[in-house]
């Protein structure tokens, strides 16, 4: 299965290390929910590792939707929800071992990321991991010439752009709607007042993937 969106050259490697990251901390029988699930690309991803875990899917768009339900048959479970409006979504099972979101959450107002966190933290059984993966909102004027050489390296690298902007004011009004990503302090507050341990574990460019751990016994 070929990843349907594609986009800046390194989501590959990005979603590759996400879902090692996924396979690292999941035993046999354990859950996987996927927040913003679309076609089933990251199911397709886990399911070449694991056939011994059970993977629910959600996202808004019924499409995706089928193509994923007609792609894995019995072995996923897809439902229909927005993370707009997250706690009207009702996904089998009461806890998950590893809940993944992959591009997702810069499509989201602040509150609803932070809604989305305390919906997804109230769901991670003990011991188990938030893995969010989506771009960080830049806040340095004075660092944006680096954040400009670093985009025009991996074009150079890998043949094709991440993104650019000629100036910090040019970035930050590109800015929109459905391109509005969460600073890293953002993350960092988020996760402290949920009582989830945080940490980058990748960043190429702006694009981060933040795991977010509970511990072994509820706090």
């Amino acid at each position: 299965m070929d990843d349907p969106i594609g986009g800046h050259p390194t989501r590959a490697e990005q979603l590759d290390i996400l879902v090692t990251m996924a396979d690292a901390v999941l035993a046999p029988g354990d859950a996987v929910l996927d927040l913003g699930c679309g076609t089933g690309y990251l199911a397709h991803l886990l399911f070449e590792r694991r056939a011994d875990v059970t993977f629910v899917g959600v996202d808004r768009k019924g499409e995706s939707l089928d193509a994923a339900r007609a792609r894995f048959g019995d072995r996923a479970v897809f439902v229909e929800g927005d993370l707009g409006d997250v706690t009207a979504i009702a996904v089998p099972g009461a806890q998950f071992k590893a809940i993944v979101t992959a591009l997702t959450f810069h499509d989201l107002a602040d509150a609803e990321k932070r809604a989305v966190l305390a919906w997804a933290a109230g769901r991670l059984a003990p011991g188990g991991t938030l893995l969010v993966y989506d771009r960080l909102r830049l806040t340095t004027p004075a660092t944006f010439v680096m954040q400009q050489a670093l985009w025009a390296r991996i074009e150079r690298v890998h043949g094709r752009p991440m993104r650019t902007a000629d100036s910090f004011a040019a970035y930050e009004a590109d800015l929109s709607d459905s391109n509005r990503p969460a600073r890293l302090e953002d993350y960092a507050f988020w996760c402290g007042e949920l009582g989830l341990q945080h940490q980058i574990l990748h960043l190429h460019g702006n694009v981060a993937l933040i795991a977010a751990a509970r511990g072994e016994t509820p706090s």
